[in-house]
């Protein structure tokens, strides 16, 4: 009766409720064979389905932990925003034997995205890897007292890194205890392995005395310099960060947190008092290193793969009916 209206064309969720249909009815008529094989169409049908141990029949349910449509393989995007702590290795002086007073580096805004995928070792356990990342990161410095005076100087930098990462995630309970997947929180930490293409900082100096008349006003710059000849171009962060899928559909959306630890010092030790910064401005930079901490949305595409596994599931369904003393249907 099925056959016609299969052949024909069902929606999804049509042939869902078709070939459950189908399912019950072959495990009624005791033909195993016949219900392991509609349950695949079930799943190619819906690769989420699981079914509900309080609403639908238990040999149904027992069936079903036969069987999996967990994705081997998953690709994402995510793109956000990020701010950049800057820890400080050495405080470099501006001049032999001259140190500015009250140095304080501040947080500016940047963004970053990245394309990658997952590789499902096991429903919880995956192998991440972001493949293509850019990020824009940005900070701030101000020195006060500069060589002894009242003035003060501003520095800005704003650094383009690509990215590549690798690490390695964890889902939390898939199903909340339901039969529908809708938020699923994960964890994760890796490595991420970046090279700089980019670096333009902006040098000012400030008049800072309260009995000048021209206080707070500009006494040299803005400047523009390339600062990409005085950084070490290779890094590397160890991250850690958790994230929220939300089910759509068949895909997901997510929300991302993540830190990653600069392990390596960002400046070259022979640049410190080369070039036109020091020279024109007094500028030189401190040893440090250059931490992150983003926040992205992000699409995720599952490649769902519906198959029988070497060892059923079927435990659970054991010690629940022992536990509500149910008895399966014949």
């Amino acid at each position: 009766m099925l056959a016609d209206c299969l052949d024909k064309g069902f929606t999804r969720e049509q042939r869902q409720r078709a070939y459950l249909l189908l399912v019950q009815t072959y495990l009624v008529l005791d033909d195993p064979i016949a219900a392991e094989n509609s349950y695949l169409e079930v799943l190619r049908a819906n690769p989420e389905y699981m079914p509900d141990p309080q609403t639908d029949p238990i040999d149904l349910v027992y069936l079903s932990k036969k069987f999996t449509a967990s994705p081997v393989i998953s690709v994402f995007g995510r793109v956000g925003i990020n701010v950049s702590p800057v820890r400080v290795i050495y405080s470099v002086p501006s001049s032999v034997g001259l140190n500015a007073e009250n140095t304080q580096y501040g947080l500016r805004s940047g963004f970053q995205l990245a394309f990658g995928g997952d590789w499902h070792i096991s429903e919880n356990i995956a192998l991440m890897g972001e493949l293509v990342g850019i990020s824009s990161v940005s900070y701030k410095r101000t020195r006060d007292k500069m060589f002894g005076g009242s003035d003060y100087q501003l520095f800005k930098d704003n650094l383009t890194w690509f990215n590549t990462s690798f690490g390695l995630k964890y889902s939390f309970s898939r199903f909340f205890g339901s039969a529908v997947r809708k938020f699923v929180p994960q964890t994760y930490g890796g490595v991420t392995l970046g090279y700089l293409i980019s670096d333009r900082g902006s040098v000012e100096s400030f008049n800072n005395d309260p009995t000048d008349t021209g206080l707070s006003t500009i006494i040299a710059g803005p400047s523009s310099f390339d600062f990409l000849p005085y950084r070490n171009r290779l890094n590397y962060q160890v991250f850690g960060g958790a994230s929220v899928k939300y089910k759509w559909g068949l895909e997901y959306l997510f929300i991302d947190l993540r830190y990653g630890f600069g392990m390596l010092n960002v400046v070259k030790p022979s640049s410190t008092y080369a070039g036109s910064p020091a020279q024109e401005f007094a500028h030189v930079d401190d040893y440090f290193r250059l931490d992150n901490l983003s926040l992205s949305v992000g699409y995720v595409k599952p490649f769902y793969r519906p198959r029988k596994l070497r060892k059923a599931r079927t435990q659970s369904v054991i010690r629940q009916i022992k536990k509500s003393d149910v008895k399966p249907n014949n």
